[in-house]
């Protein structure tokens, strides 16, 4: 009989602003998955790309997490103290591309300089042509095609590598059983499961929660900088004003993300899109 993996889930902030509702809605559904299963809850700060992030960032994020109670075991190194090439230079089925993103005008990469062998360029991946069959727990089965998406960028033509390898090395390398994000990148799990595949390791199971949309119908970002944490604790708001909003979004009542524990269930709730209104 082969023993139940421990549950090993994570919080994987990127510090390239501040933290909003709809990152307070997966983290806190990590933390509940996590907890639940008795497991230990990572925190990883993602930078790898050093462009976008910023260190003044990072002990914001890290206040606001703890200010909402979601409280991790262990912090694993950051992405921009890690390196990646070892696992790049193992994985076969990769080239460089010189295409730029003008030329591919938005849509998916389909190979154009898979034979063309190029010394230098971005670093592409050349995706298996075979679907993904995956069950997401809250969306159910899913069967996505991978190649749908082109191959991802793993390393970029000014060296720095992409968060298509580095997630997924840092989570193979974590020891991560369990990913719990937003619903915006549940087709895309095809292209990672694939990934891990490649490097001969076991995927994660995947729950992704709700989208959550601004009051201009678009994705909850940075950008909304008034639905920000921060903002949101500047303005007088508790932890328990921000848990009495984002807890209905998984089902769960009240205004205490760790009274809500025994209730959490990650296949009830709303599977969204969920819309805040300018009001909120």
């Amino acid at each position: 009989m082969t023993a139940k993996r421990r549950t090993v889930g994570r919080l994987a902030p990127t510090p390239s602003g501040e933290l909003h509702l709809g990152n307070v809605l997966a983290f806190g559904a990590a933390w509940l998955a996590t907890r639940a299963d008795a497991g230990e809850l990572l925190l990883r700060i993602e930078d790898v790309d050093t462009t976008r992030s910023r260190e003044h960032w990072v002990e914001g994020l890290k206040n606001d997490l703890d200010w909402l109670g979601i409280h991790w075991d262990r912090e694993t190194p950051r992405q921009s103290l890690r390196t990646y090439q070892a696992e790049l230079e193992s994985l076969g089925g990769v080239y460089y591309c010189r295409c730029t993103r003008a030329q591919l005008g938005g849509l998916p990469y389909m190979g154009t300089c898979r034979l063309q062998n190029h010394s230098e360029g971005a670093v592409r991946w050349e995706v298996p042509p075979d679907p993904i069959a995956f069950e997401d727990r809250k969306f159910g089965p899913q069967r996505v095609q991978p190649v749908d998406f082109g191959d991802p960028v793993l390393k970029r033509s000014d060296g720095c590598f992409s968060y298509n390898l580095a997630v997924v090395v840092d989570d193979i390398r974590d020891g991560v059983t369990q990913v719990v994000r937003g619903a915006d990148l549940l087709e895309f799990t095809a292209v990672q499961i694939s990934l891990w595949r490649a490097f001969g390791s076991k995927e994660p199971s995947f729950l992704h929660t709700p989208m959550v949309l601004g009051p201009d119908g678009k994705k909850l970002s940075k950008s909304h900088g008034s639905l920000s944490i921060r903002a949101l604790r500047e303005s007088g708001k508790s932890p328990q004003d921000v848990w009495r909003k984002v807890l209905p979004w998984l089902g769960l009542p009240g205004d205490d993300l760790h009274a809500a524990l025994p209730f959490f269930r990650p296949e009830i709730g709303p599977v969204g899109p969920i819309q805040i209104d300018a009001a909120d």
